[in-house]
């Protein structure tokens, strides 16, 4: 029993009870766990949000970088803390192990990097082999178009080509990026002689844009280095106030054709008998696409009368003819000049392509044909073994129908769509068609495309579509397109030429729409038209299927299935994940 005067048994001294710098640094050691694993879990959370932050946040990117680097700060003071156990886990024996798989990693990670920057060296060498060059875009869009390259195999000189870009807005840097990768594929095909570029701010360096006469942001100048000629190529297509400025191929192959002066073939579309509009991109029915697709041909495109033709051959220089002349869908006759004209142009070596329509090509168009051996047939083309319901008359023409019989002009076409179609006929028995001294026919006639078994010419007015050859409906196969090689007119006489005779080369199809804007994507549709041009103009080299310039491709999901999408990538592959460690964990508990 304790008395009042007896002092507490457990009551602290004051010098038990003051802070001294021994049980400070106790205290911490006994607390070092703790202190390490708020360090470690207040670094790597400071790391992923500044992470997440610099990622879809960039305006706010400085700080997400500072808030990244006191993560890991924080990560190497938790690391200075538990030194030990970091020593005992390196030296020990699962240190070793772990070092070992470490180095494994490290090496693997070394290997791939080194022939990943071989390959990247490798593919960007002048000319690299195709394999080290695959664009796996449904366009093709980050490719050189073939006929490109072989412009830029002709260059006469080294070529300079300074591009004026500002690059204050975000829109204007990423517009530049885009130039800068068609302006390195230009430059990493071109092996004949060396093409460079570079990049000038005109707001920063207004004198560098004086110099080269520049005015309107943004511009290429393309300059040929031992020649010093320039010329200023602006963008074909700027879109937008708020789109990005694209340059395209061809912007910058007419640069290097001005600069080094190499002849563009023209192509000259008629106008004058109500032919179709070759500059309107709007109307379903124009031909602006076809003329957009001409000039990514590198061809010269120019719309004229027979007259101004008539006097581009006055002039005498065949420098100044066009290549080719396109009549698409003349519906009025011509007058006795124009067809002098024609005539005249056809006889000296011109090519021409000839577009119909059924039972509209006016009678100084079928007499012109008649002179080379061609009838345009009566009515339209019916085909019911190939057509796009529920219209027999809109016919779809497949190889797998065998309606392309061999020819340069479609090589490996599957298939064309032609909504709605007359036909041709020839007048004159081949054997009847005369020849030269040495055996050559004046007129050789082939087919491009041709309907099926099923089809025949319908005549019938009253709107039904049915077979009656007592009517004067024609059976099939009728030929829709086709070629017509002349030295000459059936009555006339072939012209020599350095020894060669002249030729004049025809391409006929029984249908406009087909290459109008409406339908000029379609299939292979486009291709015909662009091939037959290329056929005419002799650029055999440029034939080929070609990759369209764009391609909408969207995906359309429903609620449900955009919610599928969403949660199976945020949710299904981490959960699977984790299932899998429980199902190991478990295994190995």
């Amino acid at each position: 029993m304790s008395t009042l005067n007896e002092p507490p048994l457990n009551r602290p001294r004051p010098d038990d009870v003051r802070p001294t710098a021994s049980g400070l640094i106790q205290r911490l050691r006994d607390n070092a766990g703790s202190i390490r694993q708020s360090f470690t879990l207040a670094g790597i959370g400071a790391v992923v949000l500044g992470g997440i932050i610099w990622i879809f946040i960039r305006d706010l990117s400085g700080p997400a970088l500072f808030v990244v680097y006191a993560g890991f700060a924080l990560l190497l003071i938790a690391l200075g803390i538990s030194w030990r156990s970091v020593r005992k886990v390196v030296f020990g024996r699962g240190g070793k192990y772990g070092f070992n798989s470490v180095s494994l990693l490290i090496v693997a990670f070394g290997v791939a990097a080194a022939l990943n920057y071989v390959l990247f060296w490798a593919g960007g060498r002048p000319d690299p082999p195709g394999i080290l060059r695959i664009d796996t875009t449904y366009t093709k869009e980050f490719l050189l178009e073939e006929q490109v390259r072989t412009i830029l195999k002709n260059l006469a000189e080294p070529i300079r080509i300074t591009a004026f870009f500002p690059t204050d807005t975000a829109q204007e840097r990423a517009s530049w990026r885009e130039t800068e990768d068609v302006l390195s594929e230009f430059r990493r095909r071109s092996t004949t002689y060396p093409l460079e570029y570079r990049q000038v701010d005109p707001e920063l360096d207004p004198t560098e844009a004086s110099r080269y006469g520049v005015t309107v942001y943004p511009a290429l100048v393309v300059e040929g280095v031992e020649s010093q000629r320039r010329e200023i190529v602006r963008p074909s297509s700027a879109g937008g106030p708020n789109s990005l400025v694209r340059f395209s191929e061809q912007d910058i192959v007419t640069g290097l054709l001005v600069v080094s002066q190499i002849q563009q073939k023209l192509v000259m579309f008629v106008s004058g008998h109500s032919e179709r509009d070759s500059t309107n991109r709007v109307d379903s029915d124009a031909y602006g696409l076809a003329w957009d697709a001409l000039g990514r041909e590198n061809y010269a495109l120019i719309n004229a009368t027979l007259q101004e033709l008539g006097s581009l051959i006055v002039s005498g220089d065949p420098l100044n003819l066009p290549a080719v002349v396109v009549f698409a869908d003349p519906s009025q006759d011509m007058s006795e000049t124009e067809s002098q004209i024609i005539r005249e142009y056809a006889r000296i070596g011109g090519s021409i392509l000839l577009l119909t329509e059924p039972d509209i090509t006016p009678d100084s168009f079928l007499s012109f044909l008649s002179r080379y051996g061609v009838a345009v047939g009566v009515g339209e083309v019916v085909d019911t073994a190939s057509y796009i319901p529920p219209n027999p008359m809109f016919l779809q023409i497949k190889r797998s129908n065998q309606q392309f019989p061999p020819h340069e002009i479609s090589p490996d076409f599957d298939v064309l769509y032609i909504p709605g179609s007359t036909y041709f006929a020839t007048t004159i028995d081949p054997a009847s068609i005369p020849q030269t001294d040495s055996g050559v026919p004046f007129v050789q006639h082939r087919v491009v495309a041709t309907t099926t078994l099923s089809s025949w010419a319908e005549t019938s007015l009253d709107g039904r579509i049915e077979f009656d050859q007592d009517s004067g409906d024609r059976p099939g196969p009728l030929p829709m397109a086709i070629t017509v090689e002349a030295i000459a007119e059936l009555q006339g006489s072939p012209i020599v030429n350095e020894g060669q005779f002249v030729e004049t080369n025809i391409v006929i199809i029984g249908d406009t729409d087909f290459a109008s804007n409406q339908a000029f994507a379609s299939a292979k549709n486009g291709d015909l038209f662009v091939n037959s041009v290329n056929w005419l103009a002799e650029d055999f080299e440029l034939i080929s299927i070609r990759s369209k310039t764009s391609a909408f491709r969207e995906l359309v999901l429903t609620t449900t299935e955009r919610d599928f999408v969403r949660w199976s990538g945020w949710l299904l592959m981490p959960s699977l994940i984790g299932l899998a460690g429980v199902w190991v964990w478990w295994r190995r508990r």
